[in-house]
């Protein structure tokens, strides 16, 4: 499964400070640098817990219902023993193991409902659990298992993209799976809906949307080209932003739930993105993964790149062109947004299936697109949650492969902010 995992993921796939360049250009309805902020109090080690929980951990939500954080914790040598895991949010101690029935990764909290949303993201469903309970509620399917050459037939995939789809699943002895993986969701409160993106293995991604009252599959909706990956909601305009890896930035309409604009933007790959309200501003970042054979073979042409990697964007949510354009480390994956203080902050891989990881957290003050602090953050940074008050921030930490051969755990981290 670990092998099936790179194909997935191929295709999903002392501190210091410095300042950064920033792209000319403003954009209405971008934050002023004229607000006045906080003196930005840089991290100093004393105010970052590590912890060790478990030998995988994903993705996390704080609850502030609950006190406490959630973080999918999946099993790959045995998914029955899966599960999400209860944190004490001060200590980071283990207070309850919640069983799934398969692997879980992304998260999407519904505090009010006291109800946490997992992508089973080669599982091809949703789990649903009651965060007050610790339990699991349901587990929604959103699709059947396929035959992968009849599924290619069936979508009219030329032979020679075939070809290279069917070598490449050869290889791992795979003829039949679920044809799309799931990582990120979002929650529309306002409508009663989730919304989560399914990359298609060979096919082209659709959006699969989910009736929270009823725990149902409600629509699924096609046209979202190439590797689906980040996702981002404007709930007061009823807006969903869905990026690809093919420079495109989809904008579906949350109460039509039809697409109502495709943007070519001059980002690659937003791995994963943030909605800024008060500025209408999609803030992303673009990986820097060399995925062209890939790429080329689903686009049937060379795609010319637009953006060199490894960097952090900010876009204009209406048009799509860029306001902001960000160095950052190697391969950022997550990205959270403060907006009472106009901060970002962007987990950085540091490498990928590397011996020895050398991640990091960079801190960004988006009034004036300054980068505020770089945090050294071995082995791998992954995801983000922010507590609610702003002055916590929780990360989750994978192993690299030093630590993966020692059998030690991954880890989550809990950073005292200003």
């Amino acid at each position: 499964m670990q092998s099936y995992l790179r194909i997935g993921l191929g295709l999903l796939a002392a501190a210091s400070i410095s300042a950064c360049g920033v792209q000319s250009g403003t954009a209405a309805g971008a934050a002023s640098s004229t607000v006045a902020q906080p003196v930005f109090a840089p991290v100093t080690a004393s105010r970052i817990l590590r912890r060790p929980i478990a030998d995988d951990v994903v993705e996390l939500a704080f609850s502030r219902r609950q006190n406490a954080v959630f973080v999918s914790a999946p099993d790959w040598k045995d998914e029955t023993r899966s599960a999400v895991l209860r944190l004490d949010p001060d200590t980071l101690e283990v207070q309850a193991s919640i069983p799934l029935a398969g692997k879980g990764f992304g998260v999407a909290l519904d505090d009010a409902a006291d109800r946490l949303f997992l992508t089973q993201g080669f599982n091809g469903a949703i789990s649903v659990l009651d965060t007050a309970g610790n339990r699991l509620i349901k587990q929604v399917p959103l699709m059947e298992k396929v035959n992968f050459a009849q599924a290619y037939a069936d979508a009219g995939l030329s032979r020679k993209r075939t070809d290279f789809l069917l070598d490449a699943l050869k290889g791992f002895k795979i003829t039949e799976d679920y044809p799309y993986k799931l990582r990120e969701m979002v929650l529309d409160r306002e409508h009663g809906r989730l919304f989560a993106p399914g990359l298609g293995l060979g096919l082209d991604s659709v959006l699969f949307v989910v009736d929270t009252r009823t725990l149902t599959l409600e629509k699924i909706i096609p046209g979202f080209g190439y590797n689906a990956v980040g996702i981002a909601l404007d709930e007061a305009r009823g807006r969903v932003f869905v990026a690809n890896m093919q420079g495109q930035l989809i904008e579906v309409d949350a109460r039509t739930l039809k697409i109502s604009r495709i943007h070519e933007i001059e980002a690659d790959q937003l791995l994963n993105l943030e909605y800024d309200a008060k500025g209408n501003r999609l803030f992303g970042v673009d990986q820097g993964v060399d995925r062209d054979n890939w790429r080329n073979n689903h686009l049937e042409r060379e795609y010319r790149h637009r953006s060199e990697g490894h960097r952090v964007f900010a876009l204009d949510a209406d048009s799509g062109k860029v306001i902001a354009n960000l160095p950052t480390e190697e391969v950022p994956i997550g990205l959270r947004f403060d907006p009472s203080l106009q901060r970002l902050y962007v987990t950085n891989r540091g490498g990928v299936r590397v011996d020895e990881g050398k991640g990091a957290l960079t801190i960004y003050d988006m009034t004036d697109y300054r980068q505020l602090q770089a945090i050294d953050m071995p082995p791998h940074p992954n995801s983000l949650a922010l507590r609610d008050d702003g002055k916590v921030l929780y990360v989750t930490l994978k192993n690299d492969n030093n630590r993966r051969k020692a059998g030690g755990q991954e880890q989550v981290v809990r950073i005292t902010l200003d």
